[in-house]
């Protein structure tokens, strides 16, 4: 089952390009020197120059890219982007979702130790799925990650008769803000998609 998005819907994450000119068909614009043309990750084409120069050019995704927020950094591989989501004054979400549900979603809060609500944050992702009839269980967690942070909240499985979906919400802070992590995966996806959390926790930057 697919988790319900809390504090807000999430957007499923996508290619951050320049739009293309209409009938193009390609999915971002390449400006050099004022000459402009349609190119896709993955194409080499040849542009000539207003002074008649011949340059080739080539476009690739970089196998891993790091991601900055406000508060924290961690890395991703390049065939996905971060979504951010204002979710009001005190709260950005950013979220990374692949197109077969595996989820990365880091909100930083203001005012607010995130500390204190990840049983309530998995509350909410849940929901749905116990209301469908999922069975849930689940235990405290911690996290430590680069610079010492710990990282600390819950891990959760909610089962059916055709999957299971595990949650981890955990989460640093003090009275005047934090960060909350939150990741959900089918688990039959893990095998395939797993590598996807694993480079994210490995590479967590926490202030």
């Amino acid at each position: 089952m697919r988790p319900l998005c809390f504090a807000a819907a999430i957007a499923i994450a996508c290619l951050a390009a320049a739009p293309a000119k209409a009938g193009d068909g390609k999915g971002f614009r390449l400006t050099i020197d004022g000459v402009e043309v349609g190119i896709n990750p993955g194409d080499t084409l040849d542009m000539t120059m207003k002074d008649g120069r011949k340059l080739s050019v080539a476009l690739q995704r970089s196998e891993t890219v790091t991601f900055t927020g406000t508060k924290f950094s961690f890395d991703h591989d390049g065939q996905f982007s971060v979504a951010k989501t204002d979710l009001g004054g005190t709260v950005q979400q950013y979220a990374l979702i692949t197109p077969i549900g595996t989820g990365i979603i880091v909100q930083e809060y203001k005012g607010l130790n995130p500390s204190s609500i990840t049983d309530f944050v998995l509350q909410q992702m849940v929901q749905e799925s116990i209301n469908a009839g999922a069975k849930m269980t689940k235990q405290a967690t911690q996290r430590s990650i680069i610079g010492g942070v710990v990282l600390k909240g819950v891990k959760a499985e909610t089962s059916t008769e055709n999957d299971v979906m595990e949650y981890e919400i955990v989460a640093t802070g003090r009275p005047d803000g934090g960060v909350l992590v939150a990741t959900f995966s089918n688990k039959e996806n893990i095998p395939k998609e797993g590598a996807i959390l694993d480079k994210m926790w490995s590479s967590l930057k926490v202030e």
